[in-house]
């Protein structure tokens, strides 16, 4: 049997992490959840994820200070940005600080599923 996969989930909308959360599990993930920045900033460093599902607009940091944060430590971990901006500027800073993809909401779980196996290599 192989160990389950860690996705860690941040996002601050209590509502859609759960969904997000719960879509993940129901695909044999094991789910790490973050409401803010300094929570995911702290299961990023701390734990054993896979791959990080990242929301931009958190309250304590933001999105984009968890990633300038975490990729020092951490550079080949996968990073998928999840946000509601949708500015070209916004998509090249994530991609330029090294984020893996980037996908605008609203989405459909199974777009997210679908990504997130392309960043773990599972497709």
């Amino acid at each position: 049997m192989t160990e389950k996969q860690i996705i860690l989930v941040a996002e601050d909308d209590p509502g859609l992490n759960r969904l997000i959360s719960f879509k993940l599990q129901k695909e044999g993930y094991q789910v790490i959840s973050a409401l803010d920045g300094k929570e995911a900033l702290n299961a990023a460093l701390n734990e054993n994820v896979s791959a990080i599902t990242l929301d931009i607009m958190m309250p304590f940091l933001d999105g984009i200070q968890v990633l300038k944060k975490v990729r020092p430590v951490k550079p080949d971990l996968p990073v998928i940005v999840l946000t509601v901006k949708s500015r070209e500027n916004d998509l090249h800073q994530a991609l330029e600080l090294g984020a893996n993809a980037y996908m605008t909401k609203p989405f459909q779980p199974e777009q997210l599923i679908e990504k997130l196996k392309q960043v773990l290599g599972s497709i």
